[in-house]
């Protein structure tokens, strides 16, 4: 075929009824190829513009570096369709099946893809425009690694076990979405909604949440190594054994967090306020506690060594079968403390 010949609807489905599938850098405008099958075609570098390709089966096609703009996908199988490098420029790609997809590099402006099946898709290095919709799309499994998501609407999607490293997702909504069991090592959630959202088990080493919003997310059993959480909301949240090893939590405010088991090992909470917190059995070691607020505070069982409490109000805490050793208690608040079986700074055990 010609390179940027322009074809109509009905050219196109007489030769693709004849065999034809190679249909690269055609122009495609205000066609309409609804219902259409067309598995297997060929339009790399092609040029769609106002095509209705709506409920079409598109079944392993090529649109590598094609061009769509105000192109309607909605409803449409793009099973294992390659589009890498490809403009979605306002295309209507909700409630379209993309699983297994190779969707590297895209740049999506004013794109429609809520409700999208992207299960196992590939979208390395995309690039999403704010207005771009991933509202209850399905990505499970799905590769973003270094893509922008930033301020996108992706409420109630699902990314468990994507993996989402070094992705910016600076001011997206990801209420209530699940991210359960991803890798988003190094990521940027900075001012980003994750209100109720389900982290359990995921991996969020290094991450930046800073003035995130994370009121009654779930985030049993995190990793959370490295974190910068400076700011962040963190109202209601589950923290059970989450690690939060050298973190920083300075100055949250943690009152009646669930910290149980936690690993806080070298975490910065200085000037935190946990009153009320459960620590039971949560690894301190050499923690940042300094004029932090741990009034009525269960350390039951934690583990303290090495902690730095200078300053901190401990007032009314439980103290009871903690490990003490080597922890700073000078200028601490100790007013009605529990220290029952609990092993003192100097290694002698509290009667």
């Amino acid at each position: 075929m010609k390179v940027n010949e322009i074809v109509n609807a009905d050219q196109l489905f007489t030769r693709y009824e004849t065999g034809e599938r190679n249909f690269q850098e055609i122009y495609l405008h205000e066609v309409c190829l609804k219902f259409f099958d067309l598995h297997r075609i060929n339009l790399r570098a092609a040029h769609l513009n106002e095509v209705d390709l709506s409920r079409s089966r598109l079944i392993r096609s090529n649109l590598n570096f094609a061009t769509l703009e105000q192109v309607y996908l909605s409803r449409s199988l793009l099973i294992e369709a390659t589009l890498n490098q490809a403009n979605l420029i306002n295309v209507k790609l909700n409630k379209a099946d993309l699983s297994g997809a190779k969707l590297a590099g895209i740049t999506c402006c004013d794109t429609d893809l809520s409700q999208a099946n992207l299960i196992g898709a590939s979208l390395i290095e995309a690039s999403f425009d704010p207005n771009t919709q991933l509202k209850e799309a399905s990505l499970i499994g799905a590769t973003l690694t270094r893509s922008s998501l930033q301020n996108v609407n992706c409420y109630q999607a699902n990314f468990t076990r994507a993996i989402v490293n070094e992705v910016d997702f600076q001011g997206a909504n990801l209420q209530e979405s699940r991210l359960i069991h991803a890798y988003l090592n190094r990521s940027n959630f900075k001012q980003a909604n994750l209100n109720y959202a389900d982290l359990s088990e995921a991996n969020l080493q290094q991450t930046q949440l800073c003035l995130a919003d994370l009121t009654a997310a779930n985030l049993r059993g995190a990793n959370l190594a490295g974190a910068d959480l400076t700011n962040a909301n963190l109202r209601g949240a589950n923290l059970k054994n989450v690690n939060l090893s050298q973190a920083n939590l300075s100055g949250l405010v943690l009152d009646e967090i669930d910290l149980r088991f936690a690993d806080l090992t070298h975490a910065n909470l200085r000037g935190a306020n946990l009153s009320r917190a459960n620590l039971a059995g949560a690894n301190l070691l050499e923690a940042n506690l300094q004029e932090a607020n741990l009034t009525r505070a269960n350390l039951q069982g934690a583990g303290l060594l090495f902690s730095h409490l200078a300053g901190a109000n401990l007032n009314g805490a439980n103290l009871s079968q903690a490990n003490l050793i080597g922890t700073c208690l000078s200028m601490t608040h100790l007013n009605h403390v529990v220290l029952q079986g609990a092993i003192l700074p100097n290694g002698a055990t509290h009667p």
